[in-house]
């Protein structure tokens, strides 16, 4: 399995969001996630496992087959392949045109101001220093810090925000994606 968040591995932590009843972001949830899975599958997941899987701890998540396996079997389906299966007949899979605001990046002035904000209130301040690079410069409850450095094409409105790789501290991090359940719901260019 690749150590990236695969779009099938993405779906499922929301379905299993979704069965759980909410969003899964604090060590109460992942603890009481943990029991809820076992109580239902008679399977044990730790919460350190399912934080990995979430990426709440920064560590590189390679969720291995039979964790997979557990969660598929949370929501209701046999195992990680038939989820996968399964999701070939999902309508959002259909390939399609799409409307949306959206910023693509070779429109930017260099030096230009970029505002985008998510839900549960979060909120970044973004330098375009040209080349398709971003600096991060203020940021309000969210793990981009001042200072990171990405490359970006485009910033969606309603979409989540994807990022291979960031610069922090001379140093490359794993992919990250913020937004993942609503997409942005702020995108402001100044």
């Amino acid at each position: 399995m690749a150590n990236k968040q695969i779009p099938e591995l993405a779906y499922l932590l929301t379905s299993v969001e979704r069965k759980y009843g909410r969003r899964i972001a604090t060590t109460t949830d992942f603890e009481s996630l943990s029991v809820v899975i076992e109580h239902d599958t008679g399977e044990l997941l730790s919460a350190s496992t399912l934080k990995r899987l979430w990426g709440y701890v920064s560590l590189k998540p390679i969720p291995r087959l039979s964790t997979l396996d557990v969660l598929c079997r949370y929501i209701g389906k046999r195992d990680f392949k038939a989820f996968c299966n399964s999701l070939k007949d999902e309508s959002f899979y259909d390939s399609g045109f799409f409307s949306a605001e959206y910023v693509d990046v070779r429109d930017l002035k260099t030096g230009a101001a970029v505002t985008i904000g998510w839900n549960p209130n979060r909120l970044v301040c973004l330098k375009y220093l040209g080349e398709s690079e971003f600096e991060v410069v203020a940021s309000e409850n969210s793990k981009l810090l001042p200072g990171d450095r990405f490359q970006l094409s485009h910033l969606i409105l309603g979409y989540p925000l994807y990022i291979s790789s960031i610069l922090r501290d001379g140093k490359q991090t794993p992919s990250f994606v913020a937004a993942r359940s609503d997409g942005l719901n702020l995108l402001k260019v100044e």
